[in-house]
This record gives structure tokens, sequence and C-alpha cells, in this order.
């Protein structure tokens, strides 16, 4: 049976030594009812790394996810953030956690935007409901959340819905500043359970 949904988030970098992304996404696959409700859950932590990442994505495509649901932490942020789209861009300033820069300043040779296919609004609702802060964004950022996203939107087909969520920091017990995790993984499962139904309505 391939997975109907995939889940990803990212390692540490330079600057965040534990990446709340992943805590999440590990949270999330251990979510109990995914087999009741008859789905498989694939997840994996991307690293944060431009070739690495992407040849981690492209062995995960390959199993013919239905749905991607992707985390990338923004510590700066004050909300959680779902990125309506992914720019051909890449930081020549901003190095990877293995030191290393983009080669080019463009992702790919396509289009400048690709817009995530996600009921973007929904979705956005669904975390405020939660108890999360939450908006809605058009910049992912010049950086490995934005490449990622990019990349598993020209790897899937058009009738795959994929999404990109950044999350700030989060609280924990050494360090209070940031949001609720409680909330925050609620609200993330239940935009998972959307994304799979929109996957499953999808012609």
């Amino acid at each position: 049976m391939r997975p109907d949904l995939l889940i990803t988030g990212f390692g540490p970098f330079p600057g965040v030594p534990v990446n709340p992304s992943a805590r999440l996404v590990e949270a999330l696959a251990r979510v109990p009812g995914w087999l009741w409700l008859g789905w498989k859950v694939r997840h994996a932590i991307l690293p944060v790394s431009y070739g690495p990442t992407e040849a981690a994505l492209a062995r995960l495509l390959e199993k013919r996810p239905r749905a991607i649901l992707m985390f990338g932490v923004a510590a700066r942020r004050k909300a959680v953030t779902v990125e309506i789209v992914a720019r051909n861009s890449a930081s020549r300033t901003a190095r990877d956690a293995s030191g290393r820069l983009p080669k080019l300043a463009r992702l790919d040779s396509g289009p400048a935007i690709l817009k995530g296919r996600a009921p973007m609004l929904r979705l956005r609702n669904i975390l405020r409901e939660a108890g999360n802060p939450v908006r809605l964004s058009r910049n992912a950022g010049p950086y490995l959340c934005n490449a990622a996203y990019r990349f598993a939107l020209r790897g899937t087909k058009a009738k795959v819905p994929v999404v990109f969520v950044h999350v700030p920091r989060v609280r924990n017990r050494s360090d209070p500043r940031g949001i609720a995790f409680g909330p925050l993984l609620a609200g993330s499962a239940a935009i998972a359970r959307r994304l799979v139904l929109a996957s499953r309505l999808a012609p």
C-alpha cells in the first residue's frame, strides 16, 4: 500500500541547534488513529543541505504520496505561517548546514512562483481554531524550506495536495518563549486530515 500522506520536517542548521519542526513531525507520526482511519503515514526529517535535501525528497516522492505536508522553522516569526507559494530564488549568502552556498540564485528553470496546492484559507482557520497564532504568507524565504517546497511541487502531479507550514519558536522547559506545542500538534494533525481528504476528493 503506497502512503497516503508524507510529512516532512528539518534537522538542525546554523543558529537552530534543535529544530522544532523535527519534534513536531515525529509527534505527528505517532498520533494514534492513522491506521484506524485507513491511512498510511510516512515521515522524514530532511537534512538542511541543498543536494542532500533534494536527494532525500526524490526518494520519498518515488513512493507517490497522495498528499504532502511540510514543516520548517522560522524562529523570528511570531505566528505559524501557511506558505502560499514557493519562489524560484535561493540565498547566495546564507550557508546550509554543510557550510555550502547554492550554485545559482535561481533554483531551477521554471517560473518565478509556484503556488502551493491546498485549501490555504481552510488550513489557516483550522490552525487558528486549535489555538495557534497563524497567518498566510507569500514568502517562504530564500533558504532550504522554500527550496524543498518548490522541489516537492515540481516533483508531484497537479492533483497531489502539497503545502509548507513554517512554525515559530516553540516554548519548552528551558525556554519559555514561543508558542505552545500542544495546540501546534493538534492543529497540525487536523490540517493533515484535511489534506488527505482533499487528496481523496481530487479527480
